[in-house]
């Protein structure tokens, strides 16, 4: 599975537009997205992470395609994940920025859908 595969679900724009925002090289924030999109398909699987989200958090699909999900998950979320990969403290705020952008752009998704005190994530299914 290739790098390009694994960042199909953003556009490259508003990857590149991120890092820029971010302070972040465009590579690692490439790197680091395809990263997380390769654990979440490896460990436990994508189906079995949205399985257990619905059952944790109230309605957190947003959307459901048969190439994603996005889910709208509470920061802890997150925080798990830039500590199992590493992320730096630089990195993991524009992977989430990313995932919130390209939700935000995405017109399936009514932008009163994410609560306020969670963010999106977007997962390419297998």
């Amino acid at each position: 599975m290739t790098d390009e595969t694994l960042l199909a679900p953003f556009d490259l724009a508003v990857i590149r537009t991120t890092a820029q925002r971010n302070d972040v090289e465009e590579g690692v924030l490439r790197d680091a997205l395809a990263t997380h999109q390769r654990t979440m398909r490896e460990n436990p699987g994508v189906e079995d992470l949205v399985y257990e989200w619905r059952k944790q958090y109230d309605d957190p699909v947003l959307l459901r395609t048969p190439d994603l999900f996005i889910v709208a998950v509470p920061p802890t979320v997150w925080e798990e994940y830039g500590t199992h990969l590493e992320l730096d403290d630089g990195v993991l705020p524009a992977v989430v920025a990313v995932h919130q952008e390209q939700t935000i752009r995405t017109d399936a998704v009514e932008s009163t859908a994410l609560p306020q005190d969670h963010t999106a994530l977007v997962v390419a299914r297998e």
